[in-house]
């Protein structure tokens, strides 16, 4: 029941984030200081219930190290932003022993690290969340002109020029010369773009564009968190399969 309560209550956390990141792109440092708080008596509690071993210890510092470290790294890179490497950070503190709860995890505990298996599921759930969006622009758009715009089925949807959501970059726009352009790799819209929308649109008869949102990381990190609690490590599973198969 701790282990279910410490994830059910981090999740509410992650989501809250979610919506922090999406609506304008800034997580405070107050998130996390508040999930460290509520969720360290239960971390204490958990160490002293289940009495766990001095190898228990060793190991719940090791993994935290690493994942520090691997956070760090991924945000040096520019592989995501900083709210994300310190949830990350977050979650292998609150989490240093794999959680579990009934039959949960499903499939396995990967490597015995839950915030790496949360890392790890984030980067599976992209290619599923394409895969949503492409079905919902079917269901949508149709098929009919599934032809000349799949990438754009896969990663986008069709918004009015005159209610370009926040945060989303633009995959067909008016150049300089007002000639319409359409990109594989999306632009993020200025103040010209969206001018030159407005202006040509009407005129060629172009009252739609497809765009594309730009999702922040924590909301990968979310899915990944709830996947690797449920589930388990899909790529460790993954990599298994392959290897008994060879």
């Amino acid at each position: 029941m701790i282990h279910l309560l410490k994830f059910l209550i981090g999740l509410l956390f992650l989501l809250y984030a979610c919506k922090l990141d999406i609506e304008a792109r800034i997580v405070p440092n107050r998130i996390w200081k508040y999930m460290l708080a509520i969720l360290l008596p239960f971390l204490i509690v958990e160490f002293i219930f289940y009495k766990y071993t001095v190898e228990n210890l060793v190991f719940a510092v090791l993994q935290l190290g690493m994942m520090a470290a691997l956070a760090y790294v991924f945000y040096l890179v520019g592989a995501y932003g900083g709210a994300d490497a310190k949830a990350l950070i977050v979650i292998s503190i609150l989490f240093p022993i794999y959680p579990f709860y009934s039959i949960f995890p499903i499939l396995n505990k990967g490597v015995g690290i839950f915030a790496f298996s949360t890392l790890t599921n984030s980067v599976i759930v992209a290619p599923a969340i394409l895969l949503l969006v492409f079905i919902k622009n079917v269901t949508k758009e149709g098929i009919g002109n599934i032809k000349n715009n799949l990438l754009y089925y896969f990663v986008g949807y069709r918004v009015e020029i005159d209610s370009i959501p926040k945060f989303h970059n633009l995959l067909e726009f008016f150049d300089e010369s007002g000639k319409f352009v359409r990109v594989k790799r999306s632009v993020e819209p200025n103040e010209e773009l969206l001018r030159r929308l407005k202006e040509y649109g009407p005129r060629k008869g172009i009252k739609k564009v497809w765009v594309t949102p730009a999702l922040p990381f924590i909301v990968f990190i979310t899915f990944g968190y709830f996947l690797a609690f449920v589930v388990g490590d899909i790529l460790y599973f993954l990599i298994s399969l392959l290897i008994r198969s060879i």
